[in-house]
């Protein structure tokens, strides 16, 4: 089922809705000491979940962003090594609403507004996709930087391509180094 959800499970958790971004990075690491980056291979329960035509579109949105910082993509061993994974959960919400006024009209009581309430549930379901971008200094081997991205997943997306490279780039802007900045 969850296969059928992700054909652009990153519509990028975006269009229209909003996401949650957060991102940590180690500050004794200087991010202007590295000029090139490779991605990691995905891994095999992400295989799963992301098409190849969304694994190419968040590749090259990555790419886009750590060229515009000054970096230059290595096919392997880059000083820099990215990790893309997505994990999909199934939610419900709940909203209650109640009616104070109910099917006895209005009226003013010494106890306070009168009437017999009625109350409604409704029941939403939907599926959250969490996008963690992980960098990590390839030659130690440690995590340097992570970017995540939460938000719930629209299927029904026209505009895929651009909703992808919004919300990596949305994410990628809480990065140390900012497009702006030349490298060494």
């Amino acid at each position: 089922m969850k296969n059928l959800i992700l054909p652009i499970l990153l519509l990028f958790l975006y269009s229209c809705s909003s996401i949650t971004v957060t991102a940590d990075y180690d500050r004794e690491v200087d991010f202007t000491n590295y000029k090139t980056f490779s991605f990691l291979k995905w891994r095999d329960d992400n295989n799963r979940l992301v098409n190849e035509f969304d694994k190419r579109r968040l590749e090259v949105a990555v790419a886009n962003e750590m060229n515009a910082r000054g970096y230059s993509f290595a096919e392997t061993e880059g000083e820099l090594a990215i990790s893309i994974y997505v994990i999909l959960e199934d939610k419900t919400s709940y909203t209650a609403y109640t009616d104070y006024y109910g099917g006895y009209g209005y009226y003013r009581s010494p106890w306070g507004y009168g009437g017999a309430g009625r109350t409604t549930v409704s029941q939403y379901d939907y599926t959250q996709g969490t996008v963690i971008f992980n960098v990590f200094d390839a030659q130690q081997k440690k995590l340097i930087w992570q970017g995540t991205a939460i938000g719930e997943v629209n299927r029904y997306s026209e505009n895929k391509e651009d909703n992808v490279r919004k919300g990596v780039a949305e994410v990628f802007a809480r990065y140390p180094i900012s497009k702006s900045i030349e490298k060494k």
